[in-house]
């Protein structure tokens, strides 16, 4: 076998283990060139307003190419968002305040501060990480009230661009 025969049967054998784990070889620069919205399987309205939101997102802002991203627990919304892999999520308000508490179920993580950006509907809001930019944060808020998708949230520590967004 040739050097180059060699190399591109170690390529794939490597990459195979690394398949499996995420549909993206290449996920960190997935992660860069599209907007993720979080949602999971623990709750599949969280999945119906995410979507919503990403069709928001398209009409309003298609350069952030947004998709949504389901994990299967919540948990795992706050590991990704624990971690600076995901910076936006739909989320009940009470799973929202016992992720930033790091209480059940998310006791095994650590608390994961998330900042409302808008109210979706009575129980869900979409919420950003505290790092996420404050312009973004300000379009995102713009583009769901555009869309008659959001509120202002209320009783949440809000994400200063959706602060100086809804006022």
């Amino acid at each position: 076998m040739n050097r180059r025969g060699f190399l591109a049967l170690a390529g794939a054998a490597l990459a195979a283990p690394a398949s499996a784990h995420t549909p993206y070889g290449q996920w960190v620069v997935y992660r860069q060139k599209h907007l993720l919205v979080g949602a999971h399987r623990g709750d599949l309205r969280t999945y119906d307003l995410a979507k919503a939101v990403v069709g928001a997102l398209a009409e309003e802002l298609p350069e952030a190419q947004a998709r949504v991203a389901r994990g299967p627990r919540p948990q795992r919304i706050a590991s990704l968002m624990g971690t600076g892999q995901l910076f936006l999520a739909v989320l009940s308000a009470d799973e929202a305040a016992r992720m930033a508490r790091a209480e059940a179920p998310f006791e095994g993580y650590r608390p994961t501060p998330v900042h409302a950006v808008a109210a979706l509907d009575a129980e869900y809001l979409l919420f950003a990480a505290p790092e996420f930019p404050l312009d973004h944060g300000r379009l995102i808020a713009q583009a769901v009230d555009h869309a008659g998708l959001g509120l202002r949230p209320t009783g949440q520590t809000m994400h200063a661009g959706a602060a100086a967004y809804w006022g």
